[in-house]
C-alpha cells in the first residue's frame, strides 16, 4: 500500500516539473471530470475549454463511478481565432485503492486517447492519477477531488509537433437533496480549463 501511495503522489506532481507552452488547440481532456462517483449517462457542460474560449460540452458513461469508459465532445471558439473547434475522446479509469487505511479517501487512475480538430489537428493521450472522497452536509452530498495528469500531445498543421503538457486537476460532484446533481472541475497549468453543468436524466 505504501508503495502505491507514493507512485500516486509522485504522479500528482509531475505535472509541475514537465510543464511546457500549452497548446492553442483545443484539448480534449480537460478539465477530465472523473472521478470516484462520476455518475452514469448523460452531463452537459457549459465549458472553457483549453485552448478555447466557451463552448460546450458533452459526456457520457455507461456505469457510475471510474469503472468502465466514458466518452465526450466539445465544441468551442477557438483560442485566437474567429473560427470553431471540436475535441473528443474517450477514457477508461479505475480505482488504485478504496477506503485507504480505513478512511473515506479513494485512489484512481485513468487514462485515453482523443482529438482536437480546429486550425490545427491534436492527438492527445493522458495519464493522471486523483484522490477523491465523500461528506455530507446540509441538504447536500458533496464529492470534491483533486489530482494531476499529463498528456502526450500529437499535433499535425504547419510545425508538427510532439509535446508532453502537464496540469493540476480539480472538482466537486455535488447531489441536491431535489435530486440534481451539478457537476463541477476545473484544471490548471497546461491545460487551463473550467466546466460546470448537470447530469441530464436519473
Amino acid at each position: 500500500m505504501i508503495g502505491k501511495r507514493n507512485a500516486v503522489v509522485s504522479l500528482l506532481f509531475v505535472p509541475a516539473l514537465l510543464a511546457s507552452p500549452a497548446s492553442g488547440q483545443v484539448a480534449w481532456d480537460a478539465p477530465p471530470l472523473i472521478s470516484h462517483v462520476a455518475p452514469a449517462g448523460v452531463s452537459v457542460f457549459l465549458v472553457s475549454p483549453a485552448g478555447g474560449d466557451l463552448g460546450g460540452l458533452l459526456t457520457f458513461r455507461h456505469a457510475a463511478g471510474p469503472v468502465g469508459l466514458g466518452y465526450r465532445f466539445a465544441i468551442a471558439d477557438e483560442n485566437g481565432t474567429d473560427d470553431l473547434a471540436v475535441a473528443g475522446g474517450i477514457d477508461v479509469s479505475g480505482f488504485l485503492a478504496r477506503a485507504v487505511e480505513g478512511s473515506e479517501v479513494d485512489l484512481l487512475w485513468w487514462s485515453g486517447v482523443g482529438m482536437g480538430i480546429g486550425s490545427e489537428t491534436v492527438v492527445s493521450v493522458p495519464l493522471g492519477a486523483l484522490v477523491g472522497w465523500s461528506g455530507s452536509g446540509g441538504d447536500a452530498l458533496f464529492s470534491p477531488y483533486a489530482g494531476g495528469h499529463i498528456a502526450l500531445d500529437i499535433r499535425s498543421g504547419p510545425g508538427d509537433d510532439l509535446d508532453l503538457s502537464g496540469a493540476f486537476d480539480l472538482g466537486v460532484d455535488l447531489v441536491l437533496r431535489s435530486g440534481w446533481l451539478v457537476r463541477f472541475g476545473a484544471s490548471l497549468g497546461d491545460r487551463e480549463a473550467i466546466a460546470i453543468g448537470v447530469r441530464i436524466g436519473s
